[in-house]
């Protein structure tokens, strides 16, 4: 069974349920080479907060990747670019993304496009990023 086949089967906040466990995956990761990485946890905690049933907004959780301090996975991401840290990077953002997606529909608040343009398809990316780390 593939990832979008398991979680898009369920309601949108189970979904991120089961995310966390592979976010909380990619964080142990990414600490492996990056002891310092305060953006992976608090991706992580958003993703146990709005799956837990807490009122993150999308815009909330969409900050997490693009924040207007320059501080989030996007940044950490091309900041690890060719380091070990990259692919867990990588993965986190797109499911970070993609449970701010779900926060947006459960809102429907007005999407900005980047988040717009995620989908269902988005676990499809993040299937593949997973088998890239092992």
């Amino acid at each position: 069974m593939t990832l979008r086949a398991e979680l898009t089967a369920l309601p949108p906040r189970e979904q991120a349920r089961h995310l966390t466990a592979v976010a909380a995956s990619l964080v142990a990761q990414i600490r492996r080479t990056e002891p310092h990485a305060p953006e992976a946890e608090a991706a992580l905690a958003a993703i146990r907060a709005w799956g837990g049933g807490e009122g993150l907004t999308g815009r909330s959780v969409s900050d997490l990747v693009y924040s207007d301090d320059e501080r989030g996975t996007l940044r950490r991401l091309s900041e690890a670019a060719g380091k070990p840290s990259e692919g867990g990077w990588n993965a986190l953002t797109t499911a970070v993304m993609y449970v701010a997606w779900l926060a947006y529909q459960e809102t429907g608040e007005p999407m900005p496009s980047d988040v717009n343009e995620v989908g269902e398809d988005s676990l499809d990316l993040l299937e593949e990023q997973l088998a890239k780390l092992g």
